[in-house]
């Protein structure tokens, strides 16, 4: 019997015997073939070059899905890996989640104003973006985004001295206030000083309790302020000086009597020291301790509007945002950095609100509850 031709490979076309292999099988052992010769070339021979696969890129989150500044965090560290995002991680909230806010119904903030004063200039809201070292570490532009950023959302920015570019190219970015924070001990400071008075900076902040840059050993906590230092880039420099690192109100005195226009509550002490406890409550004493002659500022772990309330509440004038708009950098740049400020500008406008506190002068203590530190809960089970 002869097969129909579409089953089978002809004798006088192949010259193999009549029926010996169908089209069926003469494909199936040539789809054999080929994906042996596939195999054989993805996986290289023993001692060849290991096969390389190139790593998708990191998947964001868009970052209008983002719900708070807490959420930016994670976003950066699929940006960053794990050893360039730790110098942005860690805060201390101990303190700040043990403060409770009071509501107040039936108070009209139609005309809510968040505006502040400060060294001559008006700022849209008391929330500054602080200084960070370096922050080509982050993002490829720096703080040059971070300057768009900060400036898109309408906020003042401090300039660190250790910055990866120079501080005119920066100015460049900017439209808003630009201050320049130096070290007191550092060597170069005549230096940094002209540099801030050309590009037009409008304050200058001196770190009193850290070393003589951000990468340096971290200070002890028993350092004392060199005051000598502070006076001599008072008297150096015809910008208003900020003294930061002030946790004492005798220091805030001392600042002041030295010529400090302003001071900043702050615990940082250079280096990769670990947080300490929040510095909430040092931001009452010290306002006490220096009145209506300067105006005080605080840095260290705010993270929501409500934080940045409580520190007014407490009688702070500004509040320096640090690592929530390095988050922001890392994983968006400059629009990375205008959502984290204006999303923490919005929940302190909310929570005003809800307090009945339609303008930082009507903000003080009384809408804040200070809570004991809860006790350790005793395990019953073993």
């Amino acid at each position: 019997m002869t097969m129909p031709e579409d089953e089978t490979i002809m004798a006088e076309k192949t010259g193999s015997p009549i029926g010996t292999t169908s089209r069926r099988q003469a494909i199936g052992v040539m789809g054999t073939a080929a994906a042996a010769g596939m195999v054989g070339a993805a996986v290289p021979a023993l001692g060849a070059t290991p096969l390389r696969v190139s790593t998708p890129p990191p998947v964001l989150v868009p970052q209008a899905d983002l719900v708070d500044v807490l959420e930016y965090e994670p976003q950066a560290r699929l940006v960053l890996g794990p050893a360039k995002v730790a110098p942005i991680l860690g805060s201390d909230r101990t303190v700040t989640d043990r403060i409770t806010l009071r509501p107040r119904m039936n108070i009209p903030t139609r005309d809510l104003d968040l505006t502040s004063t400060l060294f001559g200039d008006q700022h849209f809201a008391p929330i500054i973006v602080g200084p960070m070292a370096d922050q080509k570490r982050f993002h490829p532009d720096g703080e040059v985004a971070m300057a768009r950023g900060a400036s898109a959302a309408k906020a003042a920015m401090v300039v660190s001295s250790d910055a990866s570019l120079p501080l005119a190219t920066i100015a460049q970015a900017a439209t808003t206030p630009l201050w320049l924070q130096v070290y007191a001990k550092s060597p170069k400071i005549k230096d940094v000083l002209a540099e801030a008075s050309a590009a037009k900076a409008k304050a200058v902040i001196v770190t009193v309790n850290a070393g003589t840059s951000a990468s340096g050993s971290a200070a002890p906590a028993s350092a004392r302020i060199d005051w000598a230092a502070v006076e001599a880039i008072v008297k150096g420099t015809s910008l208003p000086v900020i003294v930061k690192g002030i946790t004492h109100p005798q220091d805030a005195k001392e600042a002041v009597a030295r010529g400090a226009k302003g001071v900043v509550v702050s615990n940082y002490r250079g280096g990769n020291a670990a947080a300490l406890t929040g510095t909430l409550l040092l931001v009452a004493p010290v306002v006490q301790a220096v009145g209506d002659q300067v105006p005080v500022l605080v840095d260290g772990s705010f993270r929501r509007g409500t934080d940045i309330l409580k520190a007014l509440g407490f009688g702070a004038k500004g509040v320096l945002i640090g690592r929530p708009v390095m988050w922001g950098l890392a994983a968006y740049g400059a629009d990375g950095v205008r959502g984290v400020v204006e999303m923490l500008q919005t929940e302190l406008a909310r929570y005003m609100c809800m307090c009945g506190r339609p303008s930082l002068a009507a903000v003080d203590s009384s809408l804040m509850r200070v809570h004991a530190a809860l006790p350790a809960v005793r395990n019953n089970h073993g």
